[in-house]
């Protein structure tokens, strides 16, 4: 394109546009825009204006992507130049005789990736243009691009709720589908939008039941992610939603829930539909399995408080595990099951393995985990079915076991020189502390000559107490490490590598109030000072639980 036309197009020079006329068709730039492309891109209406009563054939007029003018009009947001056009389209319309719809022809022209100038508009976030656009074509149902997105899931996606209220209450037909088969109710429920949510439903209580390519509902996506509020507006809309399941797995919205640990989601669920919770998915798992399976120890908890657990603690899944078969089989432990009164510690799998069968040939699991005593304190019992199949199977495997069970996991080497690390450090903090007491020594020449200054106090007692004891304890863990350095006995070293760590929790737990022990006693002159310490050292101790537990 000639360089004072380009100019003359991105600064609104009509004049110049003006004096060269004759050449304004056939000048492009390298993307093959016109100069209405120019003047439209950067927003001057009365060279649109212009360019339009010069060359009235420019405005359907495609770029190299397929953009019309419109097109690039409506992706800035410049929504004078869109009115223009429009008003532009109307008045060829009136001019025919037989009218052809010009207006709604452009409008409904789409570019190389199908998209209209509705998608540009919406996905650039200008309402006036979406709303001028709906306004003028209203009947048009908007199709998806070639990235199968419709301008309403566009805009329910990115979270412009303006625009969905504006398409939905001007066009009489949206087209809403979305990728993999979503719709714009499931975007607006991924993306936890209380508005669009609410407005969509309203527009068409049916979306709720429509699932994408996945078997996925919205109530799925929303159990998914535990969006509570959501889920209650799809069970407010259609609550036999709850127990439509997916293709693959042939799970509902309550096994998602279950499976992520969602207890407010999953109690919005069985509040609504009741006897949801009978559901077994396509494994036959019922939603104690499935929380079981997870680890999700506060799903668990609440089912146990909750629900009939005859149906649910002893069912058996396609493969004959029962929940308390899934806990054996697993690194998480929840004592309430264990030892729930219901639970059926003979109950036998496809593979005749009681849950404390399933313990035992458990390699994986370590001491502080599933031990046999969890269960045999349950009153768990082997089932000693199969036996000679089993003595068997041991014979041909034993030599194979046996150099298995001895390789440590590299994790856990790893942790056990953490834990040496860690203990030297106190060690080596406590050994000096006590020495370097508080308050120092007395200098003065006497029977108190060379001992503490602040001996009589009752801190300073506790602060010598808790050094020493967090001294021993480090040093207890360093010894246990020294005698198993050479064990060659996996579950010997699995023993006392749980021993070294508890001790090591004990020793960093008396460094603690041996330090604010300490600090209390010297600052006993101030005690306002001295107590808002001791105040701050405790919190750690709950905070620090917190953690091991989250651990």
């Amino acid at each position: 394109m000639d360089t004072s036309l380009y100019r003359a197009a991105m600064e609104g020079n009509t004049e110049i546009l003006n004096q060269n006329k004759n050449l304004l068709e056939n000048q492009l730039t390298p993307n093959n825009n016109t100069v209405l492309h120019v003047a439209a891109q950067f927003g001057h209406i009365q060279s649109v204006m212009e360019i339009l009563n010069m060359c009235p054939s420019m405005y359907r007029k495609v770029n190299s992507q397929g953009d019309t003018s419109l097109h690039i009009a409506a992706r800035e947001g410049h929504s004078t130049i869109v009115r223009a056009l429009i008003e532009y389209a109307n008045a060829l319309d009136e001019e025919l005789e037989n009218g052809v719809g010009t207006a709604k022809d452009m409008m409904r022209m789409s570019n190389e990736v199908k998209d209209t100038a509705l998608h540009e508009a919406v996905r650039n976030h200008h309402p006036i243009a979406v709303q001028l656009l709906t306004q003028e074509d209203p009947e048009f149902c908007h199709p998806a691009n070639n990235a199968e997105e419709t301008p309403l899931y566009v805009a329910a996606e990115r979270g412009y709720v303006g625009l969905v209220f504006v398409i939905l209450e001007t066009c009489t037909v949206p087209a809403y589908g979305g990728p993999g088969g979503r719709t714009a109710l499931h975007s607006a429920v991924i993306h936890n939008l209380e508005g669009c949510t609410r407005k969509l439903l309203q527009w068409k209580p049916a979306l709720s039941k429509e699932a994408d390519a996945y078997g996925w509902t919205p109530l799925h996506y929303a159990a998914r992610f535990g969006y509570v509020l959501r889920a209650r507006d799809l069970l407010n809309a259609d609550k036999s939603v709850a127990y439509i399941a997916d293709k693959d797995d042939k799970k509902t919205a309550l096994h998602l829930a279950a499976s992520q640990g969602h207890v407010r989601v999953i109690e919005e669920l069985t509040s609504h539909c009741m006897d949801c919770w009978e559901i077994v998915d396509g494994r036959g798992q019922n939603m104690l399995h499935i929380a079981v399976k997870y680890g999700k120890k506060g799903a668990i908890k609440f089912i146990l408080q909750n629900f009939p657990l005859s149906s649910l603690i002893n069912q058996k899944d396609v493969d004959g595990n029962t929940p308390l078969h899934l806990l054996a089989a697993s690194d998480c432990y929840e004592a309430g099951l264990v030892k729930h009164p219901k639970a059926d510690m003979m109950a036998f799998n496809n593979d005749s393995l009681t849950p404390l069968d399933v313990v035992c040939s458990n390699k994986s699991v370590e001491p502080w985990g599933f031990t046999k005593r969890n269960f045999t304190n349950a009153g768990a019992n082997l089932g000693r079915r199969d036996v000679f199949s089993r003595d068997k199977d041991e014979i041909v495997t034993k030599e194979r076991h046996h150099v298995l069970e001895n390789v440590l996991p590299i994790d856990i080497r790893r942790s056990a020189d953490t834990h040496l690390i860690v203990a030297a450090l106190i060690t080596t903090a406590t050994f000096a502390a006590g020495f370097t007491v508080p308050g120092g020594y007395d200098a003065r020449q006497g029977l108190d000559h060379g001992t503490a200054i602040l001996a009589r106090k009752a801190a300073f007692k506790a602060f010598v107490i808790t050094d020493f004891m967090a001294m021993i304890f480090s040093t207890t863990v360093m010894l246990i490490y020294f005698v198993v350095a050479g064990a060659s006995d996996r579950d010997k070293f699995l023993r006392h590598y749980a021993s070294a760590y508890y001790l090591i929790v004990i020793a960093v737990g008396a460094m603690v109030l041996a330090f604010i022990t300490g600090m209390y006693a010297v600052l006993a002159h101030s005690l306002g000072l001295a107590i808002a310490l001791c105040v701050i050292g405790c919190l750690s101790f709950p905070v620090n639980y917190f953690l091991l537990r989250k651990a």
